[in-house]
């Protein structure tokens, strides 16, 4: 019986038609490499589906430019479900997924739905670097 992520994996690529790029760490993560855009699935516990996207933000050390990522973040969790994140010298969007309490044929449009704040984040990048 496949597990909860692989079910899920699934549900978008037959959605999509998208195929996942091989993972180098032996399974547990799918990353998806689009036309303008990466993103990566994992799901540690088989619980949650976390989406991750790496932004590539030219973000120095300014508390001006500091002040105008948070109010962006701010401004964006009121209709966006992805979220701001840091890591490693990376800004990330993510989005947690409980795979209990979501069917597997809904995590299509979250998919959908992550990607289009993705879009909405690259789209929007002069107010705030």
């Amino acid at each position: 019986m496949p597990s909860r992520f692989e079910t899920a994996v699934a549900a978008i690529c037959a959605e999509s038609g998208w195929t996942p790029v091989p993972s180098s760490n032996g399974g547990g993560s799918a990353r998806f490499a689009l036309a303008e855009m990466e993103f990566t699935l994992t799901a540690p516990d088989d619980r949650h589906l976390c989406f991750l996207h790496p932004l590539a933000l030219a973000l120095d050390e300014t508390p001006a430019r500091a002040r105008a990522l948070a109010r962006m973040a701010a401004a964006a969790a009121r209709t966006r479900k992805a979220v701001l994140s840091f890591h490693e010298d990376t800004f990330y969007l993510h989005l947690i997924v409980d795979l209990a309490a979501t069917r597997p044929e809904e995590i299509p449009a979250i998919c959908q739905e992550f990607l289009n704040d993705c879009d909405w984040w690259r789209q929007n990048r002069s107010f705030y670097t």
